[in-house]
């Protein structure tokens, strides 16, 4: 074979090769694109949009924990922005739920305008969002709790964003106390998985318990994009053990 053709098959190598890479590649980030911990991974090192957080968990109430919702955006591929929503409970759950979504700008524009509208949440600094997220986790984690098994999925938006130490920021439990106060979604058997987990964590005596009385719903069904009512009326015992 002339040198100029073993030139040219080379050549016609090194370009099946390369191309043989970006199809690879294409293929891994459409695998990746398919599920909803990929695309936060994906959107992971995107420009951070907006950082929110509720109120309610900045202002003690002495008669019950505070719960509410932490927020995180970023632009992600495609100019679209992915959005995480963190449900935490201070009372000893960490974080009790979890979603996220990637939206158009325009749509996302529109559900923060409604959120300001309604003042469900106020800017913060990443750093103490974070902060705040992961002290809750600790704090359930002493309670024999672990976060939401979809946390994983959207932490790592996350990326490169330290925790900021909350300090007396927040205030866990009610008078001291680990304290479980179920929710609408929150049917009878998980609550007596969680009753009975901080049982066997913290003993007789040592965490308050209300258990609702009305209502199967399955808490996995509750969207992250609606506001959390926990006046909701309900009917509520108190579990003697607990007391």
């Amino acid at each position: 074979m002339a040198k100029s053709e073993q030139q040219k098959q080379k050549k016609l190598a090194k370009l099946k090769a390369k191309e043989q890479r970006k199809k690879k590649e294409l293929a891994r980030q459409q695998q990746m694109m398919a599920s909803m911990a990929g695309k936060m991974r994906a959107a992971a090192t995107g420009t951070i949009k907006d950082c929110m957080i509720s109120a309610d968990l900045l202002a003690p109430n002495p008669t019950r924990p505070a719960i509410g919702h932490v927020m995180l955006s970023r632009t992600a591929p495609g100019g679209q922005i992915a959005t995480a929503f963190f449900l935490v409970d201070l009372g000893c759950m960490g974080v009790k739920d979890v979603a996220g979504n990637y939206r158009t700008l325009t749509e996302y524009n529109d559900v923060i305008a409604d959120m300001q509208s309604r003042q469900m949440l106020q800017p913060c600094q990443p750093e103490f969002a974070r902060g705040v997220v992961e002290a809750a986790i600790a704090y359930a984690e002493s309670c024999g709790l672990q976060p939401h098994p979809d946390y994983s999925k959207y932490a790592p938006l996350w990326h490169h964003i330290e925790p900021e130490s909350v300090g007396e920021a927040l205030a866990f439990g009610t008078n001291g106390k680990p304290t479980y106060i179920a929710g609408p979604y929150d049917d009878t058997g998980r609550q007596m998985r969680i009753y009975n987990r901080l049982l066997e964590t913290l003993g007789e005596g040592n965490f308050e318990f209300a258990m609702a009385t009305l209502g199967d719903q399955n808490f996995d069904d509750f969207e992250l994009d609606e506001e959390i009512d926990l006046g909701e009326e309900s009917s509520m015992v108190r579990i003697d053990s607990a007391e």
